[in-house]
């Protein structure tokens, strides 16, 4: 399964306005910590904005996020910005032949397996908030601080 970098660059993103807090965050400045053109940056801000994960004051141009960040979940920040049903994360073949006999029943019988998948990447980054992963890299920052 190949995804783009979308979600990465996303909760990079994220990060980056929550542990800057006020200070203004430009796609710019985003675009240079993740590598990521400012267009595709820009391109997130707008999917981000319309998930309701953040939100961006008109004037001052200053991005803040939307709800406490203990309340964004990976699973909120990847819908809002990948494909994540089962049909676009795992392609079946457009001409899978009705006249074999594996071939007849492929779809249906992997199917529900591929569901199960999703259901459990769900259910995996449901658990773990941008919060958390904010405390992580303040204690990974801090042991690299000392030494």
């Amino acid at each position: 399964m190949r995804m783009s970098s979308n979600f990465t660059v996303s909760i990079q993103m994220l990060l980056l306005m929550l542990i800057s807090g006020n200070q203004k965050i430009t796609s710019d400045i985003i675009s240079q910590s993740t590598g990521a053109n400012p267009v595709l940056i820009r391109q997130l801000y707008k999917k981000l904005k319309d998930a309701g994960i953040i939100k961006v004051s008109t004037g001052q141009g200053v991005t803040t996020l939307s709800k406490d960040p203990k309340e964004i979940s990976l699973w909120d920040i990847y819908t809002a910005v990948e494909k994540h049903n089962v049909d676009d994360l795992f392609k079946f073949h457009p001409k899978i032949s009705d006249g074999c006999q594996i071939g007849r029943f492929f779809k249906e019988i992997l199917s529900p397996h591929l569901e199960d998948a999703v259901e459990a990447l769900s259910k995996e980054m449901s658990g773990v908030s941008l919060f958390q992963l904010a405390t992580e890299w303040a204690e990974l920052n801090k042991e690299t601080a000392g030494t």
